[in-house]
């Protein structure tokens, strides 16, 4: 639990640090978005998190396909549900909280997942583990915390720019492509190799859809938003 803890939180905290300081103080003098609503969304997230991998660990479907596809559209529409709220609806603040809600899902989703994989290593991983499963373990969880972060922002951008169905549908499809692809390293537990090869696949996925909705698009949203509540955007960092 206590590596697990390390693996999860690490890089959470250091994806926090990095994208979000361009957008707050000291180096902007008016922060683009209030921490304490932050990291309340954050904690929230934690929770829904835990929530989401206890569901998907008492069901004990990591194996199944269909429920797979299910599922991903479900993990997406919770994340709907908490963020299409009015106080939300054309806000540019709101793509920081939805960055930081899905930051807080995949953290505690990550953290679940190896501590299930670490529990039942016998039903996943014929050998006990060594150094190369827990790498598996790792990129895996990074993949979580990546897609959550993703797809939290994808939504809450859907719901500043007041069209969070169209974005709703744009996280569904890249969470399913993604949670299949993840499925499918695991179906391949006779071969270490093959889990390892799907596994790297399934953090490229994530790793791609994190840098176009939250490396690159972020600065984007907050201008368009801000634009169209008629405020400036001479600060927005590119």
């Amino acid at each position: 639990m206590l590596i697990a803890a390390v693996v999860a939180f690490a890089p959470t905290l250091i994806l926090m640090f990095t994208v979000l300081k361009k957008y707050t103080y000291p180096a902007v003098q008016n922060p683009f978005f209030s921490d304490p609503k932050l990291f309340g969304m954050f904690t929230i997230g934690l929770v829904v998190g835990t929530i989401l991998i206890a569901v998907n660990w008492m069901l004990g479907a990591f194996f199944n396909l269909i429920f797979c596809i299910l599922y991903a559209a479900i993990q997406c529409l919770v994340v709907v549900a908490i963020m299409n709220l009015k106080r939300f609806h054309g806000k540019s603040d709101t793509v920081f909280y939805g960055y930081g809600l899905g930051l807080g899902i995949g953290c505690t989703y990550a953290l679940g997942f190896m501590y299930y994989f670490t529990a039942t290593a016998s039903d996943v991983i014929e050998e006990v583990l060594d150094l190369t499963s827990l790498a598996w373990l790792a990129i895996i969880a990074l993949s979580f915390i990546l897609m959550f972060s993703a797809i939290g922002t994808t939504i809450s951008e859907g719901v500043a720019r007041l069209r969070p169905m169209e974005f709703m549908m744009q996280a569904i499809f890249s969470n399913v492509v993604f949670s299949l692809t993840v499925t499918g390293s695991m179906m391949f537990n006779e071969s270490v190799a093959l889990m390892m090869l799907v596994a790297v696949v399934a953090l490229a996925v994530a790793a791609v859809y994190f840098y176009a909705v939250v490396h690159k698009g972020l600065s984007k949203v907050v201008r368009d938003v801000l634009k169209a509540e008629g405020k400036p955007t001479s600060e927005v960092p590119k």
